[in-house]
């Protein structure tokens, strides 16, 4: 799901995506294909995993160099020197299998991590909470950035958007004391049904307590009978919410959860959830441990277990209910991640393209709302735009459509190497003309930098490709005081000042301005 979501930000971005994996299960499949990407199965024959590979490597199913050599095949269909960037996740595969692709086709490699093993890419990624740089010291090829925390975890564009109204309501029903809904959340197989023992233990709890139970199950979930026998029992206590489009939606409405303590983990954090942490794999332990050390979690161990449910309980469970605990914990886990982590990521790994290609404007349409909206909610971008209120979605797409069926508005998106990097307005303006100017319409510049591309030169190169699109017209800045950055830019491009937040081009034109 993280390369998913990877994707789908660098698909708004302008790029297009390809999965290339061996293997895919079919509801994986479906969801890469219906985001609108395309996927390449390697084939299949080829030499078998060597024992001494390990449990990662049986995972891959064949040698790294065999793997390699069939994605080097698969890019050499693709024209692989129109490919930017390779994003490789799989624990089976090490600085071997880079090393293969460097010397071969040379496009540089993020490779998604949490194994602190030596790497050969342009980046690595690891979000794992306590983690720095320092954890990959001495693995790292010369100039390879390590990308390390959890402010980098790829998270859907929802939970960024849905970030302060959610931490706002929880906040609201965490000063009255009660939990009225518990997620439980143990990923999407859950081979060992941890789903159904945890919802067990919870139920033990509610004969003095007016929660109700949520469980969220994935399509692969095998064992969904048993869940609905207990249901049956439950009644209206237990709702069972399976393959949820709106997942963070769903989580902003929880007050408390149980889940695995694999990337689901972020997602949480990112709401401010308070969250019972079990470790179902070996690859979360680490996870768990420093979640509960930060007190943005707490650990509910390992499973399966001896321990019986209604043990479990009252042992865990039950004191979280019964204290201030849950105001704390989830003060400390949105502290951790913002939902902004593929952007960062977008920056690190194109900034350098951004900032010494061509930039080009290109017209605005509908199918650019997600990725704007996206923007103008970050708060970056309104802290100092005239109206600092967020959007809702519904009135960023009326506001658009209004825009694009507006006459008088020039609407561009920027795009630099095809990477959409910012958005440049021309509107009739409703300020004041200069002093000096004769009778005739202005229109005023509204830019729009894509907050992952800050001190990229965007700015400034929109600013000019707009005036030499629109070199007959005169221009009209509102730049706010304090807005000392952006006052500056529009004096670099040429505007000069005729009020503190006004500022105009050009500065001397034919119908009389001086």
């Amino acid at each position: 799901m993280r390369c998913l979501t990877l994707a789908n930000a660098a698909a708004l971005r302008g790029f297009g995506c390809f999965f290339v994996s061996r293997d895919l299960h079919g509801s994986l499949a479906t969801k890469i294909t219906s985001s609108g990407h395309a996927s390449i199965l390697l084939p299949q024959e080829g030499p078998p995993a060597p024992m001494e590979a390990g449990q990662y490597g049986q995972w891959l199913g064949t040698t790294e160099e065999h793997d390699s050599k069939s994605v080097i095949d698969a890019l050499s269909e693709l024209a692989s020197d129109r490919c930017k960037l390779v994003v490789v996740d799989h624990y089976g595969l090490s600085s071997t299998w880079e090393a293969s692709l460097n010397s071969t086709v040379g496009i540089p490699i993020l490779a998604l991590d949490d194994l602190d093993r030596r790497h050969e890419s342009a980046f690595v990624l690891d979000v794992t909470f306590g983690k720095t740089a320092a954890n990959y010291e001495g693995q790292l090829t010369e100039g390879t950035r390590a990308l390390v925390g959890p402010s980098y975890a790829l998270l859907r564009p929802d939970f960024a958007l849905l970030r302060s109204p959610a931490l706002q309501g929880r906040d609201a029903r965490l000063s009255h004391g009660t939990v009225n809904h518990v997620l439980v959340s143990m990923g999407g197989a859950d081979e060992t049904n941890a789903t159904l023992w945890v919802t067990d233990a919870l139920a033990t709890l509610l004969e003095n307590r007016s929660f109700k139970i949520h469980v969220l199950l994935g399509a692969a979930y095998p064992h969904r009978a048993s869940l609905d026998t207990l249901q049956a029992t439950l009644g209206n206590r237990l709702e069972i919410h399976s393959d949820v489009a709106e997942m963070a939606a769903l989580l902003a409405d929880m007050d408390l959860a149980i889940g695995a303590a694999g990337s689901s983990s972020w997602e949480r954090c990112c709401l401010g959830l308070p969250t019972i942490n079990l470790v179902l794999a070996e690859n979360q332990v680490t996870v768990a441990r420093l979640l509960a050390s930060g007190g943005a979690a707490i650990d509910g161990g390992r499973f399966p277990t001896s321990e019986a449910p209604d043990m479990w309980a009252k042992r865990i469970i039950a004191p979280v209910l019964a204290s201030s605990t849950l105001i704390a914990l989830s003060g400390t886990a949105r502290d951790l991640v913002d939902g902004r982590g593929a952007g960062r990521v977008i920056a690190e790994a194109f900034s350098g393209l951004v900032r010494t290609s061509l930039l080009v404007l290109r017209g605005v349409t509908m199918d650019d709302a997600a990725l704007l909206f996206e923007w103008q909610c970050d708060g970056r971008t309104r802290r100092y735009a005239l109206n600092p209120a967020p959007p809702t979605w519904s009135e960023h797409l009326k506001w658009l459509q209004r825009k694009l069926n507006d006459p008088y508005c020039s609407f561009y998106i920027a795009e630099v190497a095809g990477i959409a990097s910012g958005t440049v307005r021309l509107d009739r303006s409703a300020s004041p003309p200069p002093p000096t100017a004769t009778e005739h319409e202005w229109r005023e510049v509204s830019i729009l930098t894509a907050p992952e591309f800050y001190g990229c030169g965007v700015g400034l190169r929109m600013i000019r490709a707009l005036m030499a699109l629109h070199p007959e017209e005169d221009l009209v800045a509102r730049v706010l005081a304090d807005n000392q950055s952006s006052q500056r830019l529009f004096a670099k491009a040429g505007f000069s000042h005729y009020a503190p937040e006004l500022l105009f081009w050009p500065q001397q034109t034919n119908r009389g301005i001086s």
